[in-house]
């Protein structure tokens, strides 16, 4: 009878697994016809060129703080900063931000519902709404980016403000 109940559990066992993997395969189909591996290359992409001009506007406001002229060249600060655009080049890949996204997509989705979804995406009608999202995020993207530049600035803006206060005292 032990023997039995054994060779049961194994059976369940794999065949749990098999289902684990036809469910991971159908979410990795589904990731890949929503184009969530181009989306975030471009979100990536665009909040690089966002710490870029961060980057850039930290450094510029540092220098007048410390009333170093902007066209006075000094390669130490120089490198401090490209190190700052290497560091911040390279926070997550596309791929990392795909592979965190599909371990937590579908975990109430049942199999059929994940047969339903790839369809949708695989259809005329989800080929245009993963276009249209593609299109959207680009211009949702950049408006965030440039808001959020502007609310940022003057969020570090009001920090100096205060903290001069604190120390002129």
């Amino acid at each position: 009878m032990k023997k039995m109940l054994v060779f049961f559990a194994l059976i369940l066992s794999a065949h749990a697994h098999a289902d684990e993997a036809s469910r991971q395969a159908k979410i990795a189909q589904i990731l890949e016809a929503q184009g969530l591996h181009q989306m975030f290359q471009q979100q990536l992409e665009q909040a690089k060129e966002s710490a870029v001009e961060f980057g850039k506007d930290i450094f510029r406001k540092l220098l007048s703080e410390d009333g170093i002229s902007e066209s006075k060249e000094n390669p130490a600060l120089e490198q401090v900063f490209a190190k700052y655009l290497e560091r911040s080049a390279a926070l997550f890949s596309a791929e990392e931000l795909v592979a965190t996204w599909s371990a937590f997509y579908g975990k109430d989705l049942s199999e059929a519902d994940l047969d339903k979804i790839l369809a949708y995406y695989k259809s005329p009608v989800g080929k245009k709404d993963v276009r249209a999202s593609q299109a959207a995020m680009v211009d949702f993207s950049r408006v965030m980016d440039t808001e959020g530049q502007k609310r940022l600035n003057e969020a570090i803006g009001q920090l100096m403000a205060d903290l001069k206060a604190v120390i002129g005292n």
